[in-house]
């Protein structure tokens, strides 16, 4: 490629990155490095949602036309977070959260004392409360693995951690407090080796970096909404094999588990997953997700994923050119996160003067660490800021 066409391509991305960030009017108010807590909505979105606000104060929420209406959009979303995934809408589940979804998997499981859980020292409490939780009330134990900033190969360490009664093995794809994008792949290994489900919480992977469950080696996989998939708050969505579904038992149910209600309360359950599924949906955060997955693929998964990737990276060197600054392991790591930390300042001190000089950044558990999430909407001044806002903040 010749300097001109290297130039073309520039101008072509950043006129689509502009585009992109029209539709993102939360971006023109500060530079928003938290996507990893919540992703701005997309115009799409509010619009859709909006829409449903407006329909369902002038019509009946519950005529037969309307029902008719709502499943056809819980379809959508299944088949939206489905090609996320490049898998059938039939593997999908909506859920409250990605937090919901895996609680669904956990106690799916019906463990027993004596029982094994394995997770790693570096998951959210989204994750790891729930493995807590269930493995004080069944007797199960609960194995934590040291996997270091989580960027090395899984495959011996998980096999170390297991034994044949291990249950599950659950970890990030992408780790809230690295970065890292975790070796999945190796984990799955070592845990079927003794029949171990594998179960994957892609809180800060889905949307920010492509995603193959079923090439990853996993047997469940949870998402929220609201992050990576610009969504709103209060949804989530569960990917299940069809070889797992049959492992676990449906713990959270209800109407929507299945059908032919009998008044004992037996039902037949969906044949697929659909039967993780409780109760009434959430129609008008359903329409702003769906409008969301919408909008990102009209973008190009492909183009998003490289840009989010490109923009860690450009922040991962401005951030290391920056004095009194440190940027944290793994220096490189794929996804959209960046850890850093700024030396004798805490966490929640700086953030907080961040935010007061416009840039929002996470603070973290881990002492002395900072997070950034770069997004494919994230530009140049957005890490100029960041970065002038820190040497402020080292030169006070």
């Amino acid at each position: 490629m010749n300097a001109t066409d290297r130039g073309s391509e520039g101008a072509a991305g950043a006129l689509w990155q502009a585009s992109a960030r029209a539709a993102l009017p939360s971006l023109a108010t500060e530079a928003y490095l938290n996507t990893g807590g919540a992703g701005p909505l997309p115009t799409p979105a509010v619009e859709a949602m909006r829409e449903m606000i407006a329909l369902q104060a002038s019509r009946g929420r519950m005529s037969a036309a309307a029902v008719d209406a709502g499943r056809e959009r819980q379809a959508a979303v299944r088949s939206a977070v489905g090609r996320v995934f490049g898998r059938p809408a039939g593997e999908i589940a909506i859920s409250q959260s990605s937090t919901h979804a895996m609680n669904a998997v956990i106690w799916g499981l019906d463990l027993a004392p004596g029982d094994e859980l394995v997770t790693t020292g570096m998951e959210h409490p989204g994750l790891v409360v729930p493995l807590a939780a269930a493995a004080r009330r069944s007797g199960a134990v609960l194995r934590v693995a040291d996997v270091g900033d989580g960027s090395g190969d899984l495959e011996e360490v998980v096999r170390a951690a297991c034994s044949p009664r291990t249950r599950l093995v659950a970890l990030s794809h992408v780790s809230w407090l690295t970065g890292a994008v975790l070796d999945i792949r190796g984990a799955a290994t070592a845990a079927h080796e003794v029949g171990a489900v594998v179960l994957v919480d892609g809180a800060q992977a889905a949307g920010a970096i492509a995603v193959d469950p079923v090439a990853l080696g996993a047997d469940a996989y949870a998402m929220p909404a609201q992050k990576w998939l610009l969504g709103p708050e209060g949804l989530g969505a569960l990917w299940v094999s069809d070889a797992a579904r049959d492992q676990l038992s449906v713990v959270f149910s209800g109407y929507e588990t299945g059908t032919d209600h009998g008044w004992d309360g037996s039902l037949t359950m969906h044949a697929d997953a659909r039967r993780f599924e409780a109760s009434t949906q959430p129609e008008i955060l359903l329409a702003g997700w769906a409008a969301s997955i919408g909008w990102l693929e009209g973008l190009g998964w492909d183009a998003v994923h490289a840009a989010t990737a490109a923009a860690a990276r450009a922040c991962r060197q401005a951030l290391h050119e920056t004095d009194g600054v440190q940027v944290d392991p793994p220096r490189m790591s794929g996804s959209g996160l960046v850890a850093f930390s700024v030396p004798g300042v805490a966490p929640g001190m700086a953030a907080a003067a961040l935010a007061g000089r416009g840039v929002i950044v996470r603070p973290l558990p881990a002492p002395g660490q900072l997070r950034a999430s770069c997004a494919f909407f994230t530009v140049t001044d957005d890490i100029n800021q960041l970065t002038e806002a820190l040497s402020t903040l080292v030169a006070c």
